[in-house]
């Protein structure tokens, strides 16, 4: 394995070095007190794993760390820092991605075996995506998940992280600035901190999307982040369905059964909620069209009422949806289900907003039970 080290300490420089040589398979292939040197010359350089200071003139460890797994993303990369704390609660990371000043054998070895370990790991799954011919996927509808290439759901290390992952897809039609995305992730933090845990989140995010077989996930060009995955949704599939105009009750069905609660609703990122109403609203229009269509009415009673009740759900105090659904249980001589609507309208509106039941609606209740 071959091994660069860097640390703008001299004698920490040598230490390490020393210490890295006694283990067998290490080959120690160059050393640099300036970190900024050190990349410069990289490419030059065939190398598997950097051991890398936190804090030096120059440029910070994160910093570089995301430099390198932007441009060499079979490079493993090793944290070393004297500030425990500052590593744990800045940058979040276990303990196989850092090491604690003075570095003992025993921990350094520990943390060699699990490098070793990831990299057979990332050479097993090398090409993976080109020979499965999949892409990932990911739901955004309700909550967030994302599944990689053998259906397993995405484990992420931090909040930030995922929430990084799914800001930089939900602008992949642009790159986004690095002052936007601090901006959106770290709102009320100062901003030197910020942009630190920018660089970590970022670093983080690209090493759990190679974990599971995607190289180079993250471009940055020109301080402008932009996701690289290939990745399929529910969310874009929901959104081809309603930017046509095909009212294919099978088409119907399939909406119905993606829109399984609102984009991010259960991770509520305020950037996120123009988006989401936009999406709602394209599919009350959506839905809005079957029901009025001449295709709808033939033979179509049932998922007519499930895209009534799922208008309601998603409009819940819309008068008009109210009556529309009450009148079509009506045509289908079902109390039961008028009632129990009638129960939710006035819950909507009597309990939670203190106004009065429209009239039309009273009288149509009414009717109902006349005979």
């Amino acid at each position: 394995m071959r091994v660069l080290l860097i640390d703008d300490e001299e004698i920490a420089l040598e230490v390490l070095e020393i210490m890295t040589s006694n283990i067998e398979g290490i080959e120690i292939v160059g050393k640099y007190t300036n970190p900024v040197l050190a990349l410069q010359e990289l490419a030059n350089i065939q190398v598997d794993v950097i051991f890398i200071d936190m804090e030096m003139p120059g440029m910070h460890g994160i910093e570089f760390a995301e430099i390198v797994m932007e441009r060499y993303s079979n490079i493993e990369v090793l944290f070393v820092t004297a500030h425990p704390q500052f590593a744990i609660e800045a940058f979040e990371v276990n303990a196989s991605d850092y090491l604690l000043k003075p570095v003992s054998m025993t921990r350094l070895r520990k943390a060699i075996k699990k490098v070793e370990e990831r990299i057979t790991l990332y050479k097993s799954r090398e090409g993976l995506s080109e020979q499965t011919h999949k892409v990932l996927y990911a739901r955004f509808m309700s909550s967030f998940a994302l599944q990689d290439y053998q259906q397993n759901e995405v484990k992420w290390r931090t909040r930030k992280v995922k929430e990084l992952f799914i800001f930089l897809w939900h602008n992949r039609e642009n790159p986004i600035h690095k002052a936007n995305v601090v901006e959106a992730l770290w709102p009320e933090m100062d901003a030197t901190k910020a942009v630190t845990l920018l660089h970590t989140t970022v670093y983080q995010l690209r090493k759990a999307i190679k974990d599971i077989g995607v190289e180079n996930s993250i471009t940055l060009v020109n301080d402008h982040y932009k996701l690289s995955v290939p990745l399929t949704s529910d969310v874009l599939e929901l959104m081809q369905i309603v930017q046509t105009e095909d009212m294919h009750p099978l088409k119907v069905e399939r909406l119905l059964e993606l829109y399984s609660g609102d984009y991010l609703e259960g991770d509520v990122y305020p950037w996120s909620i123009q988006y989401q109403q936009w999406i709602k609203q394209a599919v009350l229009l959506y839905l809005e069209k079957f029901i009025t269509s001449t295709e709808s009415k033939i033979d179509q009673n049932a998922l007519v009422e499930k895209c009534l009740e799922k208008m309601l759900i998603l409009d819940m105090y819309n008068e008009t949806i109210m009556h529309q659904l009450m009148k079509h249980y009506q045509q289908l001589n079902n109390t039961q289900k008028i009632k129990v609507l009638y129960e939710t309208i006035t819950n909507n509106l009597v309990d939670e907003l203190g106004i009065k039941i429209p009239r039309e609606i009273v009288d149509l209740y009414n009717e109902c039970f006349s005979h």
